[in-house]
């Protein structure tokens, strides 16, 4: 049974995440036209990055909050990828006549997650450093 710590350590993290969809992402909607003709949007790489890097910070803060644990820190990449995916398919399933949507929510879920996965195991790797060498 979780404590109420984990509880809202957790709900913060899933807010934090879908806040963040919100905040680099959601307000943007149209696509461009390049001067050569091609199209691109509706994302520019700099608010992709800033997305991305914004959500690996939630995922190391929300680690370190639950200590570096195991199951706390599956805990936090789970809540980080739900949040994330939740704001992303909502606007998404409501905007797409296709439902191709769907396709781009299972692959956000799996890129969010391996990547969360990846900063939650360096974080609990370079946690556990710090700690011995404080030693």
């Amino acid at each position: 049974m979780p404590t109420t710590r984990t509880a809202l350590t957790l709900i913060v993290v899933a807010a934090a995440s879908a806040a963040t969809w919100f905040a680099w992402l959601g307000w943007e909607t149209g696509y461009r036209t390049l001067p050569d003709g091609s199209v691109t949007g509706p994302y520019s790489t700099m608010q992709v990055v800033a997305a991305g890097a914004t959500i690996a910070c939630i995922v190391v803060a929300g680690c370190l909050a639950l200590r570096c644990s195991v199951r706390g820190s599956i805990a936090v990449v789970a809540c980080t990828t739900v949040g994330f995916a939740l704001a992303w398919g909502r606007a998404a399933a409501a905007s797409d006549e296709t439902g191709l949507w769907v396709v781009g929510l299972l692959l956000l879920v799996v890129g969010t997650a391996a990547g969360g996965s990846a900063v939650a195991v360096l974080t609990r790797l370079m946690s556990r450093r710090v700690l011995q060498h404080r030693r």
